[in-house]
Formats: structure tokens, C-alpha cells, sequence
């Protein structure tokens, strides 16, 4: 009887977890916990009506239950919680026990068999990444010049001082800065070796060439393999990881990654292992404490039996990369006589069926266990070969797929793989189809026949759309009338991977058919799904993994939501966006779909509930104004048309792949009122399936990315002149130790600014059109090869003419003034400087100091300072801005270039805050969540920008009034606006196709609008266009105000 119970118990467990497995198999799972609800099977009713006759022993069985339980699970820890059982970590450091702090610090020891590492409450820095082949000495065969890190600025200096005279100069490329407290690194040796790593200063290191021993001192020396840590004191850390590059392919890269204790960072520790033999294994684990187990786990059935097939010959993998099983009928094939055998099986001559052959074979086809594995067997070829095909909405017909001699079944669940062969989301097509079960030995070149029948006899005109993702071989009963290839994404081998068929029809035909070939699904699927398959191919091997399972128990259910308007309007209500918010292109910021996270519904409903009640928010936006920038936007953004108050007129077709995004925010209290994006690409909920891939494979380039706030990190998000505002801020910190420099911005004669930079060596003349301007090598350029003399007032040039015209050539050598790392000259300095944190180039580049007054290269989080200090903040999520970053400074000219814009991503809510603190005189910190559960974000104050603005305000009122967007604000509707409107253009090159990002910023002074008593920040930017910045983006913002003035005008009235 107890016999009974217990088995059953066992096999219900067992058919839990299968169920579920088998259910994820069918669809990808994803890493999110999901709530399943247990429910007992028929063995368990038999069970407890067994312990009902044998009550007393049932309870000793659960007590002693109760204790097995308890020892399995591990202790209670001395903080009065469980300790965790953490068999991940098994394979490095065997019955170790730790604890993971919620304060923050650094703890490295040793522990039996190797070193354990736990970096908790820390926050990762953005990463340094070094390309080793930058470092490498010319003419040395590979050797690397030492790679510095951890200096200050002052010992540049001072080599930089000693090079002149010294016999061996000291090499200035790369030298990676930190603050006072780190210890110094250097880092030697050549391309194609392992690097030595020595440093000066108390650390400790630890690394995966260390053999688990911890190296320790004032001064010491480690082999840097793959990846170490230094860690010095208790708040200490860098990562150090060496990693292929693309660039490099003899050295690869080194990525240098500092950790601090900042505030705000949620509880968590990296927990790494260094065992004294085998890989370093690391997780990201929660506060507690933890033990690992001596032993590993026994392997559960499943793995057990697939492990006795593969040994056996009964499971193999085939050359065509498929796997194959043993025919359910061997045993009775191979005992019949040859006349009675109706199929060839003589390819399973090799395996063994004797008594234990036979019975794994019954397990396989006739058990439960057996039935498991051949469902992860179905899940794994289906993941090996990719045929698919789609058709346009609505189209006549449904294609029908035959592999080999017989049909086969098709699926419309696609593999994550097919969404990596697009570079943005595919419009206008129903959802796909595919070949959903591949014969176990079809090959790369087995050939798919896919066939529609026709109603009737085709006439001949008739048209047929078809995108199918695999390579064409053949077409009969129909010609080629159109198509082009449509395979742009990462992990196409060939355009044609993809393509876009037009096929017409053989006058007379009642069928068409297309022979192709599949896809290597398995080479291009990235591994995004490996973690969640138990069958794995490794070094040429099958494998059999467990998958990490929650618990049943564990159940995440979705707080309910309620949104508003900062006036009350509703925008998101039983789970969806309202009307008006879709109207006014709210749905993505609010949430598309129930499944997406990281939208704003989806961020707040990650909140326990308030008493089990719904959160109630208010966002900061106003949803007329809304609905008045998205308007605008689409129509003058997107189509270049002409917007009357009302509505559109004109326009034209967008590119495919043109964006557009616009923000409007009250700089008195960072208050985001309008948050625009558009795309040539309108997205519904229909394809949701297919969005959620593409935003998994290629999270930036998703279209559920706000382009408000959020950027992809490419070409087209850089602000172009639009940062010249930023610039001129640094210029004038770096003026206030510097009078020539702060003589220059003022305005001086023509005659003396280019006396002053012959001077000083530096090749720029104002009736240069480029800096310099002679000699070979790269170049700055300005607008239509323009000279500077003209732009001269009364005879004199400054900072106010060079922000009114754009000046490209005055911004880039004034950046080099300014510069501390160029020591002055006009040669030479250490422009490739590089900081693992905000504080290491503080007073050296003032323009980068600005930057990050203003709120670059840190997250902006827009949530008021209502989320929880430790909330668990994920990727994309919609409450927080993209970094605005930079990219690495390696040469004078990249430094040129980021003084005008290039070579670094913003977004429209950057380049706002950036205008907005020059009309406010101080920095402003955003904020799009207004209130929540009945609790008002309070207002954060930013610290003043310290700095003259006088000049810089001169120049952004004289781009509106006669300079680079005074064509867009001419006219008599903006007589009363214009006195009060300061602006920037910009324009930022992308490709050589002539097509730029084009931008306009500024802000409008508070009565500029009848009735507006705010100061109003603004920011639009447009991707793809063939024209300038006021002549694209500053309409757009002409268009906004423009209405917004009329509606003004009539409230008064």
C-alpha cells in the first residue's frame, strides 16, 4: 500500500512535468516564470483512498515526508529564511555554502577546490572595449604596446611632458582612466597569445587561468585568459573579459567593466565560481543564502532513457544534421522472413537487440517516458531545416507542402530564427506557414514541392504574391512576373534566402508549383532558444540537458492597470489602450499587447498590488497635445506634407525604413506632455507573434521601441548640430580658465582669430571651407563647402554666429581648444583617452563634463521617483530613456567629429533637456509617471549649469530669426512667437546616398502661446531624409507651435 501511494505520487510528478514540457516544446518557452495550476491525476485519488484505510501510518509517512522535505531544501539560514540549494554551481565548487548580501559590496575567498566570487548591489558601469589590434606595435609582429588602466589624467601629463625628450616615449593610445581609488593595471603581451595582467596597488585577482588560486598583494602579476576580475577593498571591482572581435580577428577585444555601488540599484549579487580545474561557471542570483551540493543530481528519466538510446544506436544523428530513432517495428523486421519485409531497415543492422535493446525500443514508442523523448526529438529536427512561405491578406487558396514521396503537415508557429533574417518587420502579409515535420533524413538539398490549385482554369492575367523564406529551385505552371530578394537580416547567407514572388499564371494551368530548398534553420537561429531544449549538439555530439523548471507553486499574475492622462482622460483600461489613446499613437508606450513587459502597463503591473486593487496612474502627457504631435509628426514628419490646424494635405510615400520621433516637455518641471514616434511601418496586435520574435532577436530595431526616447544605437540617431548647444556649454566651462578661449567666443576680428591659430599651429582660417584646411587626411567640413567670413557681424566671429550659422570648422577647433588631453598643440596629446566612469576625464574634456551634466551616458529613469529604489528595472522598459552615448575617441578627427554631432545616439528627449537647460539655466529631470496609487511625483530640481549662457542664448534666437531654420518660421502667424523661440537645426549624414538624420530642438519662453504660462521644450527628429534640418525637422516643430499658437489664440478670444 505505502508502495502504492508513493509511486504514485512519483508518476503524477513525472506527468506534471512532462505535460508542461511537451506543451512548451510545441512553443518555444520563454525565461519568464509562468503560474501553472497542479491538478491530481487518477493515481493520487486511488492513493489517498489507500491512506484512508491506514490513517495512522499516513502520518508518519508525512512527518517523515515532512523531514525528507526539509533536508532536500536545505537548512533554515541564521537569517531566519531558507538556504537554497544552488546545483548549478556543482560542477565547479562542490558543497560550498555562501550567502549573497542585500548591501552592496565586494567579497572574493577561497573556498575547497577553487575561489568564490559575489559582487552584490553593484552597478556595472558602460563598457570599455578595446580593439587589441589598435594596441598592436607597427612593424612588431603582434606585440602590444601596455595597455594602461586605471591612471589619472595627471600621470598622462606628465608622460606626455617627458616623450618630447625621452629615447622611449611612453605609448598614449588607449589609456583606460578611473578615479583616486582603483589600483593601476598594465596590461602586455601579443595578439595571438595569453596577456599578462600586472597591477600596483592592494587587489586581489581572480580569472579562468588562475586554477581557482587568488593572487593578492600590493604589487602582482596573473595570466588573463578568457575573463578575471580585480577587486580591490570592499567596493571594488573590474571585469576584464577577452572576447573575438570582428575587427581583430588575431587578437579579438578586451571589454572593461567597472562595478560601484550606486544608488538606486537593485538587490542582487554576480555570483562567480573559479574551480581549480574546468570552467568558471557564474549567475545572477537574488539576496540569501545558498549551498551547493556535494553530489550531482541523479539524471531524471527522460535523460536517463535518451542516454541508454544514443549508447545503445537506437537515437543518432544523422549526417544531414537530423536526429534519427529506431523504427518501432525492428525487432518483428528483423525476425520475418526476407520475402515478408515490406521496407528496407538494413541501415539499423548495427544495433544490438537483446533483451535490454528490446526494452529500451518498447520504451521508446510504447511509455510515457519514450513518448517524452521522441517529442523533443520532433521539437529538435523541426528546429534543424526552415521552409515558410506567406501570402498576402485575403488571397484565394492555401498552399500545400509535400517533402518527399508524401504530404506533409505545415504549422503557423514559426522558429525565433525566422525573424533574424529581417532587418525590420515585414508589412502587409498574412501570418507564415511552414514545413512543420522534416523526414528525419532529409538533407540540406532534399527539395520541398509546394502547390496551389487553382479554382479554375488560369486566364493568364492573374497575379499571385507569395514571400517564401527558402531557396527557389524551380516554378512550374507559372512565370516569374516580379519579386526582388527581401533577406537583409543577420543570419541570411544570401539576399535570396528570402524572397518576394509576383507569379503569373500559364494561361489554362490548374496548378502551380515551386520545388525549393529549406534553410539551415540550426545556423542561423543565434541560440536564443538553446536553454530551453533538452537536446543539444555539442562538439559534434547529441546531449541530452536539463531544463531549469520553476516551481509549481510559483505563480506571477499580472497586476491589473488603470492609466490616465495627466487630466484624468483614460488611456488604458481592461487591458488594453483606449481609442483615444490609439488615436493619438499611444499604443506601444502604453502597451500593443497584454505579452509586452516593458511597456508602461506592463512595467507598473511587475508592482504588487496596493490591497489587491488595480495601480491607478497618471502619466504626465496631455493627450490633446498628444494627438496634436502625432499628427504633426506623420504628417509633415514622415510625408513632408502641409499641416493646416486640422489636417494634412500633400505629402509623399515615406522610405520603408524612415523613423520620426518628437517630444515636448515643461522644463519648470520635467514633465513629458507630448511623447511622438512614427515609422513607415504601422503596427496592429494581428502579428503580434511575429513582433514579439523580432523584438527578441533584434530588441533595438523593434518597432516597439519610442523613438521619443528610446534609440537603436546606430548611424541615424546622431544629433547632427543639434549637440553644438552641448558643445557651446563645454565651451564655455573651458572658458572660464581660459581667456583666449573665452576672448574667442565672445567675437573677435577675422584677422585676429587667424592669427591666433597660426600661432598656435593649428591649420584653420576662416576663409577655409574645411578644417584643416590644407594638407592630406580627414576633414570638417561645413555646409555647401561655406566659409566662415561671411557669417562675420561687424566684422567679428563667436560662439553666437557659429550656433546662428552652423559653423562645423569653428565648433571643431574650438573643441580642440578646449580639449585637456591635447595638452594645448596642435599635434600629437592623447585625444584616444578612454574613463571606466564619469568622474576619470572630469576638467579634462569640459564638452564631455556638459554632457553629463545634462544627462548623458547614464539612464534616465522617467518614473518621478515613484517606482521602488530597488526596482527591477529590465531592458526597454518604458519607463526609462536609452543611454545617449558616445562613441570611442580614438584621433583629433573623432574628436572634431563629436563636437558637431557625429559619432554618438540621443534621442528627441535628450536634445530637449539639453535646450531646455539653457532656457532654464539648469539641468531638468525628466519624468513621464506623474502619479501612482494616489501618491503625486515630486519635483526634482537640477543643479545649475554653473556656466555664462548669454552667448549661447544670442545664437539659438538668431538660428529661428535669420539663420539655419528661419525659412521654416517666416510669416506673420509667427510674429508673436518668434521673440520668445530659440532653436538648433541639424543635419547628420548617413551613408553616401545623401540622405541624413535631420533634427531641430529649442524651447519657446512662457506668454510666447496666449494663456501658456510654461517654458516648453521641444525636439523632433526625422531618419531618411534628403534634405536639411530646417528644411525638414524645424517644419515639423513650426507646424506643432504654429496650432498650438491658434488654439491659443482662439481660448482668448
Amino acid at each position: 500500500m505505502f508502495a502504492t501511494v508513493c509511486a504514485g505520487l512519483a508518476a503524477n510528478g513525472r506527468a506534471w512535468r512532462r505535460a508542461r514540457n511537451l506543451r512548451a516544446g510545441g512553443r518555444r518557452v520563454l525565461p519568464a516564470v509562468r503560474g501553472t495550476r497542479w491538478q491530481a491525476g487518477p493515481r493520487v485519488w486511488l492513493a489517498l483512498l489507500a491512506l484512508g484505510f491506514v490513517a495512522g501510518g499516513a502520518v508518519l509517512i508525512a512527518v517523515h515526508a515532512r523531514s525528507l522535505g526539509a533536508a532536500a531544501a536545505g537548512r533554515m539560514s541564521t537569517g531566519g529564511g531558507p538556504v537554497r540549494t544552488l546545483p548549478a554551481f556543482q560542477a565547479a565548487l562542490p558543497g560550498v555554502s555562501f550567502s549573497v548580501p542585500r548591501e552592496p559590496g565586494v567579497s572574493l575567498g577561497a573556498q575547497p577546490g577553487g575561489a568564490l566570487l559575489v559582487v552584490s548591489g553593484m552597478r556595472a558601469r558602460r563598457p570599455v572595449v578595446i580593439d587589441l589590434c589598435s594596441q598592436a606595435l607597427a612593424g612588431s609582429g603582434g606585440r602590444l604596446a601596455p595597455l594602461r588602466i586605471g591612471y589619472r589624467f595627471h600621470d598622462v601629463a606628465r608622460w606626455a611632458a617627458g616623450n618630447a625628450a625621452a629615447a622611449s616615449p611612453v605609448t598614449l593610445r588607449n589609456v583606460v582612466l578611473a578615479g583616486a581609488s582603483m589600483p593601476q593595471v598594465d596590461i602586455t603581451g601579443s595578439l595571438g597569445s595569453s596577456l599578462q595582467l600586472a597591477w600596483h596597488g592592494d587587489a586581489r585577482w581572480i580569472g579562468d587561468a588562475s586554477a581557482g588560486s587568488i593572487a593578492r598583494g600590493v604589487q602582482g602579476r596573473a595570466l588573463l585568459g578568457r575573463e578575471g576580475w580585480l577587486v580591490w577593498g570592499d567596493k571594488g571591482a573590474l571585469r576584464v573579459d577577452r572576447r573575438p572581435g570582428a575587427a581583430c580577428a588575431q587578437g579579438g577585444e578586451l571589454v572593461l567593466t567597472s562595478y560601484e555601488a550606486l544608488p538606486g540599484t537593485a538587490p542582487g549579487a554576480i555570483v562567480a565560481a573559479f574551480p581549480e580545474h574546468g570552467r568558471a561557471l557564474a549567475s545572477r542570483l537574488a539576496p540569501g543564502d545558498y549551498r551547493v551540493p556535494f553530489d550531482a543530481a541523479p539524471a531524471l528519466e527522460d535523460g536517463a532513457l535518451f542516454d541508454s538510446l544514443l549508447a545503445r544506436g537506437l537515437v543518432r544523428l544523422s549526417p544531414s544534421g537530423m536526429i534519427e530513432t529506431a523504427p518501432r517495428d525492428l525487432v518483428q523486421w528483423r525476425a520475418a522472413d526476407k520475402g515478408q519485409r515490406t521496407a528496407d531497415l538494413h541501415a539499423w543492422d548495427g544495433v544490438v537487440l537483446d533483451d535490454a535493446g528490446r526494452r529500451l525500443l518498447e520504451r521508446l514508442h510504447a511509455r510515457a517516458d519514450g513518448a517524452y523523448v521522441r517529442e523533443q526529438i520532433r521539437v529538435f529536427n523541426g528546429e534543424r531545416r526552415l521552409l515558410a512561405w506567406r501570402v498576402r491578406p485575403g488571397a484565394a487558396g492555401a498552399w500545400q507542402a509535400q517533402a518527399g514521396a508524401s504530404a506533409a503537415s505545415s504549422s503557423e508557429a514559426m522558429p525565433l530564427g525566422l525573424a533574424r533574417l529581417f532587418a525590420s518587420l515585414p508589412q502587409g502579409w498574412a501570418p507564415w506557414q511552414r514545413l512543420a515535420d522534416w523526414p528525419a533524413s532529409a538533407g540540406h538539398a532534399t527539395a520541398v514541392r509546394l502547390s496551389l490549385s487553382l479554382p479554375r482554369p488560369a486566364r493568364g492575367d492573374e497575379r499571385i504574391e507569395l514571400m517564401l523564406a527558402g531557396r527557389v529551385r524551380a516554378i512550374a505552371g507559372a512565370a516569374l512576373a516580379g519579386g526582388r530578394a527581401a533577406c537583409a537580416g543577420r543570419a541570411c547567407a544570401e539576399p535570396d534566402d528570402v524572397r518576394e514572388l509576383v507569379l503569373a499564371p500559364h494561361p489554362g494551368a490548374r496548378q502551380v508549383v515551386i520545388e525549393a530548398l529549406p534553410l539551415d534553420l540550426a545556423a542561423m537561429s543565434g541560440g536564443g532558444d538553446a536553454p530551453y531544449r533538452h537536446l543539444q549538439v555539442k562538439q559534434g555530439r547529441l546531449a541530452w540537458q536539463a531544463i531549469a523548471q520553476p516551481g509549481r507553486s510559483a505563480t506571477v499574475v499580472p497586476v491589473p492597470v488603470l492609466l490616465a492622462d495627466r487630466s484624468g482622460a483614460p488611456l488604458w483600461q481592461a487591458g488594453s489602450a483606449t481609442a483615444g489613446a490609439r488615436e493619438a499613437g499611444l499604443a506601444t508606450l502604453l502597451g500593443l499587447h497584454a505579452g509586452q513587459a516593458n511597456s508602461v502597463a506592463g512595467v507598473l503591473a511587475r508592482l504588487p498590488a496596493p490591497d489587491g486593487r488595480p495601480h491607478e496612474a497618471r502619466l504626465t502627457l496631455d493627450l490633446p497635445l498628444q494627438r496634436l504631435g502625432q499628427a504633426v509628426l506623420d504628417c509633415v514628419g514622415m510625408r513632408r506634407g502641409q499641416w493646416d490646424g486640422a489636417r494634412c494635405s500633400g505629402g509623399l510615400t515615406p522610405p520603408a525604413a524612415r523613423q520620426a520621433g518628437l517630444v515636448l516637455i515643461d522644463t519648470g518641471s520635467g514633465d513629458i506632455l507630448a511623447a511622438a514616434g512614427s515609422s513607415a511601418a504601422p503596427l496592429a496586435d494581428g502579428n503580434w507573434s511575429e513582433l514579439r520574435d523580432f523584438d527578441r532577436v533584434d530588441p533595438a530595431r523593434s518597432p516597439l521601441r519610442q523613438a521619443a526616447f528610446q534609440h537603436d544605437g546606430g548611424a541615424e540617431r546622431s544629433p547632427g548640430s543639434t549637440f553644438k548647444i552641448v558643445s557651446a556649454l563645454g565651451l564655455e566651462l573651458a572658458a572660464q580658465r581660459d581667456p583666449r578661449l573665452d576672448a574667442l567666443l565672445g567675437g573677435m576680428p577675422l584677422a585676429d582669430i587667424n592669427a591666433l591659430a597660426a600661432a598656435r599651429g593649428f591649420p584653420f582660417r576662416t576663409d577655409g571651407a574645411t578644417y584643416p584646411y590644407q594638407g592630406a587626411g580627414a576633414r570638417i567640413t561645413n555646409f555647401r563647402d561655406g566659409t566662415l567670413d561671411r557669417r562675420a557681424q561687424d566684422g567679428k566671429l563667436g560662439l553666437a554666429q557659429a550656433l546662428t550659422y552652423s559653423l562645423n570648422t569653428w565648433f571643431a577647433w574650438s573643441a580642440e581648444l578646449s580639449d585637456g588631453s591635447l595638452f594645448g598643440k596642435a599635434q600629437g596629446g592623447a585625444p584616444s583617452l578612454r574613463a571606466l566612469d564619469d568622474t576619470a576625464l572630469g576638467g579634462v574634456r569640459p564638452i564631455l563634463d556638459m554632457a553629463h551634466r545634462l544627462g548623458f551616458e547614464r539612464t534616465l529613469p522617467l518614473d518621478g521617483g515613484l517606482l521602488p529604489a530597488d526596482f527591477d528595472w529590465r531592458s526597454w522598459d518604458a519607463l526609462q530613456a536609452s543611454v545617449a552615448g558616445f562613441d570611442p575617441i580614438g584621433s583629433r578627427h573623432e574628436l572634431r567629429q563629436m563636437a558637431i554631432g557625429l559619432r554618438m545616439q540621443a534621442t528627441p528627449l535628450h536634445m530637449a533637456l539639453a535646450a531646455g537647460a539653457v532656457g532654464e539655466g539648469r539641468a531638468i529631470a525628466p519624468r513621464l509617471l506623474l502619479a501612482l496609487d494616489g501618491r503625486r511625483a515630486g519635483a526634482q530640481q537640477g543643479a545649475p549649469l554653473g556656466v555664462r549662457l548669454d552667448r549661447i542664448r544670442a545664437g539659438l534666437h538668431g538660428v529661428v530669426a535669420g539663420g539655419t531654420a528661419a525659412s521654416a518660421f517666416r510669416g506673420a502667424a509667427f510674429d508673436r512667437l518668434r521673440p520668445g523661440l530659440y532653436g538648433k537645426t541639424g543635419t547628420a549624414p548617413v551613408g553616401s546616398e545623401g540622405q541624413a538624420t535631420v533634427w531641430f530642438t529649442g524651447w519657446l519662453e512662457p506668454g510666447s502661446i496666449p494663456g501658456e504660462t510654461r517654458r516648453l521644450a521641444f525636439a523632433a527628429f526625422v531618419s531618411r531624409s534628403e534634405a536639411t534640418g530646417g528644411e525638414h525637422a524645424a517644419p515639423v516643430v513650426a507646424a506643432l507651435l504654429r496650432a498650438l499658437a491658434q488654439k491659443g489664440e482662439q481660448k482668448g478670444n
